[in-house]
């Protein structure tokens, strides 16, 4: 319990300080986790990209799930970051799971940069209604980039604003609403 009280605060403490970067003010709940990771397949063994990780409450959860894939986890404030591995760290999963401090264009960037291959999903908890338009563009135009053709890219929002955004990119768009969030949300499902 005061472990989660404990991750609980540093979240709260990030989202008042930036509330911008953070996009809401509590952690993801079970049920927008389930419906985010849901279409990844229990015994995939690639890798998953994560963007705005937060303090790892869907990391955790999709590691439970997928033991067999790699995930390459960023979140961009270093307190948060810290506390996500820190989690790991404490649920003892570590090894192939990778948390960087860093904002999702470097990592998608050095990604692409790297040729590691095509990513088969990307989850994102990146507020992008946050972001002004071209950065929201170049995000998903990064983020089309380096998925393998038929993957899947996982975005959830507590609001509709940028879904025109992601539909005229992705082939298909699928849209989840998450009422027993708090504050509800919908996920998006592109897939290229």
């Amino acid at each position: 319990m005061s472990k989660t009280l404990s991750g609980y605060r540093h979240f709260i403490w990030a989202a008042f300080a930036k509330h911008a970067q953070t996009g809401a003010i509590l952690p993801s709940q079970r049920f927008l986790i389930d419906k985010m990771i849901a279409p990844i397949p229990a015994n995939y063994r690639g890798e998953i990209i994560e963007l705005g990780a937060g303090n790892g409450a869907l990391t955790l959860r999709l590691a439970a799930k997928c033991p067999a894939a790699r995930i390459l986890a960023c979140e961009i404030n270093p307190v948060l970051a810290r506390a996500s591995r820190s989690n790991l760290d404490a649920a003892g999963i570590n090894g192939r799971v990778k948390v960087t401090s860093d904002a999702a264009e470097h990592l998608l960037s050095e990604y692409r940069r790297r040729g590691q291959g095509k990513a088969d999903f990307v989850v994102s908890g990146i507020p992008i209604g946050n972001l002004n338009k071209k950065t929201t563009v170049a995000l998903v135009d990064s983020i089309h980039s380096i998925l393998a053709p038929g993957g899947f890219y996982i975005q959830f929002q507590h609001f509709l604003a940028d879904l025109l955004k992601i539909k005229k990119r992705f082939a298909t768009l699928r849209l989840t609403p998450v009422l027993l969030n708090l504050p509800p949300a919908f996920v998006y499902y592109a897939r290229k």
